[in-house]
């Protein structure tokens, strides 16, 4: 197992996939554990853009290279870092696909006690059901990069509401992957290990220009890590004030993912396939034009 993390979770999780698994005779077995076996294309799919956001987030917090160097407490900081941004449906689904590569892991590379198990503090979590509906409006985007000092995670965000970011993709992106010939920029590996192209307009030139004075190709354009931008997004909307009908504060950098989706929408033609490529899903996804486009504000 010396390739990258994602690599060895990628290897793992096709070695465990069977595409025509009978799942009715397996349930009638009680003799054989096949709780490893991934039996649909669409689980396959889903445990893998999971396996590549855990895969980065191990990398970049703690350094590790090789799974069976995991531990328990790894597993539940992962979690945690999702409490603020998403609903106790997803953080749950979140600890069964820890589970399952625990075991597809497992069973492919041979570690007995590799361990993936984590706990849920619902307390924590319990508003994120309705907030996460929400988008904020372009005024309170305003507001909110009008702080009066300005720092990495404030850049972070404005590039988030300029291109339609994943907060684990702006604290990745690299001085190499800006062209500014063709004002392009290469969203690498983002989200599924897909990669994408998006372009910019002047006014995000310009500050790209400013972002990467004095830095090298290789060196982050943001020197920050997901879980410090969505702290510094949510003590800017406390300090504004900006509230949804019912009291809560917004929050979350996937609200102004959000926005930034409905902005490339009108600019575009109100295409679907442009919109839904520029956020870096399928251009059939329609069953996503309700969460992008028709948020709550």
């Amino acid at each position: 197992m010396s390739k990258s993390l994602f690599y060895q979770f990628n290897s793992a999780l096709d070695m465990c996939f069977r595409l025509h698994f009978d799942k009715h005779s397996d349930k009638k077995n009680h003799e054989t554990d096949n709780s490893h076996i991934i039996k649909s294309l669409s689980a396959k799919s889903n445990l893998k853009d999971f396996a590549h956001d855990f895969a980065a987030y191990i990398k970049q917090e703690y350094s590790v290279k090789l799974i069976k160097d995991i531990t328990p407490q790894m597993c539940e900081n992962y979690i945690k870092s999702k409490y603020d941004t998403c609903s106790l449906k997803t953080i749950k689904c979140y600890q069964s696909n820890l589970l399952k590569l625990q075991k597809c892991a497992s069973t492919a590379f041979h570690i007995p006690k590799l361990d993936f198990s984590v706990s849920i503090d619902e307390s924590k979590i319990e508003k994120i059901e309705t907030i996460k509906q929400y988008s904020f409006t372009n005024e309170e985007m305003q507001k909110i990069l009008s702080a009066p000092r300005q720092c990495e995670s404030l850049s972070a965000l404005r590039l988030a509401y300029d291109l339609g970011l994943r907060v684990g993709s702006l604290s990745r992106i690299e001085v190499r992957q800006i062209n500014f010939q063709n004002n392009t920029l290469l969203v690498y590996k983002d989200k599924g290990n897909r990669s994408r192209t998006l372009h910019f307009n002047e006014d995000t030139a310009k500050f790209l220009r400013q972002q990467i004075r004095g830095k090298q190709a290789q060196d982050k354009l943001f020197n920050v890590r997901p879980g410090s931008i969505n702290t510094y997004l949510r003590r800017r909307v406390i300090a504004c004030s900006i509230k949804n009908e019912s009291g809560q504060y917004k929050t979350g950098v996937h609200s102004i993912r959000k926005l930034a989706a409905e902005n490339f929408h009108a600019r575009n033609g109100n295409d679907l396939g442009k919109t839904m490529k520029m956020l870096g899903h399928n251009e059939d996804r329609k069953s996503l034009e309700d969460t992008y486009l028709h948020s709550k504000k």
